[in-house]
Order: C-alpha cells, then sequence, then structure tokens
C-alpha cells in the first residue's frame, strides 16, 4: 500500500510518500515566504520521480485540514481534490494541531502536557493542549485562537510544565525564553515543524478519520476576513 500526505497550512510546505514495506520512499518540506500554489504541483512531481511512483501507484491520501492560512490550508485541500478526483483512494484528513502534539510524542520519550502553537501573525495563536499517554493523545478543552501574551499567562498561572510545538515557538522563541522558559520543555527546531511523515504514522496507528472526496472541509477556527466583513454588512 502507497500512501500520500500533504500538508500546506504553514509555510512549510510538507509532503511525503510512504509504501508499507519499504517505508517512507521520499519526503519534502520547504519553507515558503507567501504561497504554496506556484509551487507545491512542482513538488509532487519531483517527488512522483525520485521515488519511481506515479499518481495511480497511490491507495492513501493524508491531507491536512488546518487550522492555519486560510489560503495554505485551501491548497492542500485542493490539491488533494484536483489530483484524485475519481481515483480509487481512500482520504483522510487530520487536524494539525492534533498532528504537532502527535509529533512531539515521537519527539519526546517522556510525557508531559503538550500545547500545540500555530502562528496566524501579530503574536495571534491557533493553540491547542493536550495529555499524552503511552503515544496517545488526549485533547484538553477546546482549541482556541488566542494572543500570545494570553497564552503565556495561562502557562504562568497552570501548575502544570508543557512542551511547546508548532511554527508559533520558533517565531516567538525569544519571548518564550524570557517568560516561560522554567515552564516549558523546548524542543529542537527541528522538530517544531509539522513532518507530512508524521501524518503518515497518525493513519498507520488508527488515529484518522476517512472521508469522502467531496466532504473534506477546512478547519479554520475562525472567520475569515470575508465572512466578517459579510457579517458586519448583514
Amino acid at each position: 500500500m502507497l500512501t500520500f500526505a500533504i500538508t500546506t497550512t504553514t509555510k512549510m510546505a510538507s509532503l511525503c510518500l510512504f509504501d508499507d514495506i519499504r517505508g517512507v520512499l521520499c519526503e519534502i518540506s520547504v519553507e515558503v515566504s507567501k504561497t504554496h500554489s506556484t509551487t507545491i504541483i512542482d513538488q509532487i512531481d519531483k517527488m512522483l520521480e525520485w521515488s519511481g511512483e506515479t499518481l495511480e501507484d497511490i491507495n492513501n491520501v493524508v491531507v491536512s485540514i488546518g487550522p492555519g492560512s486560510f489560503t495554505g490550508v485551501r491548497i492542500a485541500i485542493a490539491t488533494v481534490k484536483g489530483m484524485f478526483y475519481g481515483r480509487d483512494v481512500s482520504i483522510y484528513v487530520v487536524n494539525e494541531l492534533d498532528a504537532l502534539a502527535y509529533q512531539a510524542i515521537i519527539n519526546n520519550t517522556d510525557c508531559y502536557k503538550i500545547i500545540s502553537m500555530i502562528d496566524s501573525n501579530k503574536e495571534k495563536i491557533y493553540c491547542a493542549k493536550y495529555e499524552c499517554k503511552k503515544e496517545s493523545l488526549n485533547v484538553i478543552g477546546e482549541p482556541e485562537v488566542i494572543k500570545l501574551d494570553n497564552l503565556i499567562d495561562k502557562i504562568l498561572n497552570s501548575e502544570d510544565n508543557y512542551v511547546l510545538v508548532g511554527d508559533a515557538v520558533i517565531h516567538y522563541k525569544e519571548k518564550i525564553l524570557k517568560t516561560i522558559i522554567d515552564r516549558v520543555i523546548m524542543l529542537d527546531d527541528v522538530d517544531l515543524k509539522i513532518k507530512a511523515s508524521t501524518l503518515v504514522k497518525m493513519l498507520r496507528n488508527g488515529e484518522l478519520e476517512k472521508v469522502d472526496i467531496y466532504n473534506i472541509r477546512p478547519y479554520y477556527l475562525e472567520k475569515s476576513q470575508a465572512e466578517r466583513d459579510r457579517d458586519n454588512n448583514a
């Protein structure tokens, strides 16, 4: 069985092609300053070329549905719909906050509480809290959109220590180090950004939901600017 995984939710696009017998055939992670729309198809073509596989060989597809960049989330979903419409493949979706927390488990031998943090610019964070037990995740409360200062206050007022994961940890590392370094565990930068191979591991461990290709829906956590403008003018 051949599995293709894709995320373009943040500035880091990550693709993975995984074979059940041979393991990871190819994984590509590329960070861009603007949008993935002009490069993602070329990256997929290269991945297939380097691995010697074709679209027709793929049996399973895993796609991140956010939260994160509104444009980035749509790019991955649109790419999957365009490439695999009418093909005999199984489609699975993943919440990227969950995937980041799962990645933290993979890269940390001890189990702590985890906060996944995706940057939405100007110190606004998409985040969720988790507790882990032997490579299984339990979400604590509801995912939320929060300002970095408010999240820092919550950590300081908590009795728990946390593993932090996600691109927001890198972008705001200086502030985190100054304010809550004694309350958090910092992973290496390479482990903070999402890897598509993590999505594959979640699939293989039965963590993901199978959906019809017509029913892939983005998970934004907040309304887009267009939706806010429409509500204001209603």
